[in-house]
This record gives structure tokens, C-alpha cells and sequence, in this order.
């Protein structure tokens, strides 16, 4: 039995292997180094390693800020159109008011021409009468001149009117020696009113000549020198104390008061002869 077991033994293999080294049929990569010691440390269990999660929350705020910055455009231009609209309004109100404005000028300036034009028509009518007021006072001097001996000696600015004649005086002193002065002249001062008056003084052309009117303060009344009281037409001024030694003038289309110490000429007066 020996010899069967030490038949089976396999013959020891006392060849050396030789090792053949295989030659690199490409070149080896390079691979980076490896990090120092000091940086193989444990990563915190709370840093977020996951960094695929970053670009869908930066896509998640792009849409949100885009959404702001449409909403602020869209307010720029509603208030940017309300403000046009409102400049747009202003401008059409504007534009009303001056065509408003336009045609009440153009109509004022038809009313100037219209009223230019009546104007002119009056001017005219005016000069026409102006010319028939000469003709008429010169014609008036002439009848007066060829009536001036029915009124005794012919002087100048006698007016014969009716039954009496007048006369405006050159010579100018105050109201009390108006009585002397008519005097003196062979008339009397004109001491009561007569019959339309004023077409005598514009018939003498008078300008501030004293007539025998004056305020009575005793009685508070405007009165002749007859004691006969003036009519309305003669439009004096409602007697007062401050009419206190106040006299009574004519011009040629009105009466006025002055103080009685002024020297102005007298209006006389004497009958037809």
C-alpha cells in the first residue's frame, strides 16, 4: 500500500517560474494626486452634497423676477398713458378755450367796424350840423345888427329876444355892482327869469356871466333879485348853508355857483324901444 501512495504522489515541479514582465501597449493615464492627509476629514452630515437641486431653484426665480419686472413695465406705461391722456385732455380744453376765445374776438372786431361805421356816419352828420349852427349864428348877428336901433345904440353882444334885449358886459366885477354896472349901460341887471332863458345865453355865446340869483340864507332858497324863486329847468343845487354867500353864473348850456366876491361880466337887460 506504500508503494500505491507514493505512486499517486505527484512528481515535485522543482522548474522557477520565470516572471515576464507585459509591456505597456498603451500610455498610462495620469491621474491626479491624492489630497494630503490633512483634508481627508468626515463631511458634515448637514452640508447639502446634492448639488443638482442648485440650477432648478435658480430656474424656479428667473420666471418670479421676470414677472416683477413685467408687472413694473406694465405700471410705467398705465401711468405713462394716464398722463398723456391727461396732457391730451388739457391740450383739447386748451384748444376749446382758444377757438372760444378766437371767435369772441373776431366778433368784438365786427362790433368795433359796426360801431367805427356809426361812428363815421355821425361825424359827418355832426360836421353838417356844426356847419348849419354857423350859418345860423352868423345869420342871427346880422338880423340882431339890423335890429340893434330898436334896442337903442347898436353895441356889441346885444340879443334882442321878444320884447327885450341883452347884453353879456365886457367888463367884469362882482355880483353886487352888476345893479351899477347895467347902469350905467341904461339897462338893469337881469333880475328875474324869463322865458327860455338858456336859448338867450347860448344866443350870446355867455361863458360864467353873473345873474341876479343868489342864496337867501334867511329862508334857505335860491332867489331872484325880484324875489321870484328859479324854475327846475335851470338844474341848481338843492339849497343849503353851504351855499352861503353863493351867487348864480351862466354859461352857454348851463348855470353854476361861485362866491359873490368873483368877478365875472353881468348879464343885463332893458325893454324894446
Amino acid at each position: 500500500m506504500s508503494n500505491s501512495s507514493d505512486c499517486e504522489q505527484h512528481p515535485e515541479n522543482t522548474e522557477q517560474t520565470e516572471t515576464i514582465p507585459i509591456a505597456d501597449l498603451e500610455p498610462s493615464l495620469a491621474l491626479p494626486p491624492p489630497p494630503p492627509e490633512d483634508e481627508w476629514r468626515p463631511i458634515p452630515e448637514h452640508t447639502n452634497v446634492d448639488a443638482s437641486r442648485f440650477p432648478f431653484s435658480l430656474y424656479g426665480i428667473i420666471p418670479v423676477i421676470l414677472g416683477i419686472f413685467s408687472l413694473l413695465l406694465l405700471m410705467l406705461c398705465g401711468f405713462f398713458g394716464y398722463q398723456y391722456f391727461q396732457s391730451v385732455q388739457e391740450s383739447q380744453s386748451k384748444m376749446k378755450s382758444f377757438n372760444q376765445w378766437n371767435e369772441s374776438f373776431q366778433n368784438k372786431d365786427e362790433n368795433f367796424l359796426q360801431v367805427q361805421k356809426a361812428l363815421d356816419q355821425n361825424k359827418e352828420i355832426l360836421e353838417w350840423i356844426l356847419n348849419q349852427n354857423e350859418y345860423l349864428t352868423e345869420a342871427l348877428r346880422e338880423l340882431n345888427a339890423k335890429q340893434g336901433d330898436r334896442c337903442g345904440p347898436p353895441l356889441s353882444h346885444w340879443v334882442k329876444y321878444r320884447n327885450h334885449c341883452y347884453h353879456q358886459t365886457l367888463k367884469m366885477v362882482s355880483w353886487s355892482e352888476c345893479s351899477d354896472l347895467c347902469v350905467s349901460l341904461n339897462a338893469t341887471f337881469l333880475n328875474m327869469e324869463r322865458h327860455r332863458l338858456m336859448n338867450i345865453m347860448r344866443q350870446l355865446a355867455v361863458n360864467h356871466t353873473w345873474l341876479g340869483l343868489s342864496y337867501h340864507e334867511e329862508d334857505n332858497q335860491w332867489k331872484w333879485k325880484d324875489g321870484s324863486l328859479p324854475s327846475l329847468g335851470l338844474s341848481l343845487p338843492e339849497p343849503s348853508t353851504d351855499f352861503q354867500g353863493k351867487c348864480v353864473y351862466a354859461n352857454m348850456y348851463s348855470v353854476g355857483t361861485d362866491n359873490c366876491t368873483t368877478s365875472f361880466s353881468c348879464m343885463c337887460e332893458k325893454p324894446v324901444c
